[in-house]
């Protein structure tokens, strides 16, 4: 199996980031304070995050592999002439719930013709949430509805942890019980490479989840002592097969943080 795992666009809540970032020149204590005060719970694209998002799905479409992990790519002399409509051979979507992500996905998934599947184990670490209080204390907030998705992203294909109540009901998560959810998303990778094989799908998640989902598939979890980063629509591929010696499972990080689809200036 092949894995591309893609950070969202640029959302609102980046962009005020990169704003209080530069205003304050440091990101000291009242500057985070300022951000944590300003942010909104489940944030949109801006319009740089669309750019990003149409830029990534043109990539997806045309884009050749750059390795070859099973040798199953077509030769590019039978590629000539013939409609390009999903080089990368992705056969399935997903992405969180978290409403940057899900616009994220769109642009893809209409150009690759896929039904984006949501996969709430992987959204942002935290959760939903804002400081809106009146102390200024993290409140949790429910996300986006099942017919507010289906209304909003017609063709998702939307899981029972989402409801019409949304699909979160805690505070702000900590980072240790994100570091869990890493644990089972990578326990369910490894079940679905073993049952589709070759297969090529894409996870649309976010940059603090991914973090702990590249640490824990390289077994490196905690790992506080360093951070693994990607830009917005930022794409690292992992391939899932076994060693070809002691034939037992063996992953390969093909590139991480690939952003070949962006101009310098979309680069966020």
């Amino acid at each position: 199996m092949i894995l591309y795992l893609i950070r969202h666009g640029q959302s609102s809540n980046n962009l005020l980031g990169e704003n209080v970032l530069t205003a304050s020149g440091d990101l000291d204590q009242n500057a985070h304070q300022l951000y944590m005060s300003s942010r909104v719970a489940d944030p949109p694209l801006t319009e740089i995050g669309q750019e990003q998002a149409a830029r990534l799905a043109d990539f997806l479409r045309e884009a050749r592999p750059k390795h070859r992990a099973t040798h199953d790519d077509p030769p590019e002399d039978e590629l000539r002439g013939t409609e390009i409509t999903n080089r990368l051979g992705i056969s399935r979507i997903f992405c969180s719930p978290m409403l940057r992500t899900l616009q994220t996905a769109q642009p893809a998934a209409t150009t690759l013709g896929i039904n984006p599947e949501i996969w709430v184990d992987v959204h942002e670490h935290g959760g939903v949430f804002d400081n809106q209080s009146a102390d200024g204390s993290a409140v949790g907030r429910p996300g986006l509805s099942r017919s507010q998705i289906a209304a909003q992203f017609p063709g998702y294909i939307i899981g029972d942890g989402v409801g019409e109540m949304g699909w979160w009901s805690g505070g702000e998560e900590d980072r240790p019980t994100c570091d869990g959810r890493a644990i089972r998303v990578a326990a369910r990778l490894w079940k679905m490479a073993k049952e589709i094989g070759d297969a090529r799908i894409a996870i649309v998640s976010h940059g603090t989840f991914m973090d702990s989902l590249v640490k824990t598939i390289l077994g490196r979890l905690p790992g506080n002592e360093f951070h693994i980063s990607h830009f917005n629509t930022g794409i690292t591929r992992i391939d899932y097969t076994q060693s070809w010696r002691e034939k037992t499972p063996f992953v390969l990080v093909r590139y991480t943080n690939r952003v070949d689809h962006l101009t310098p200036e979309l680069i966020t």
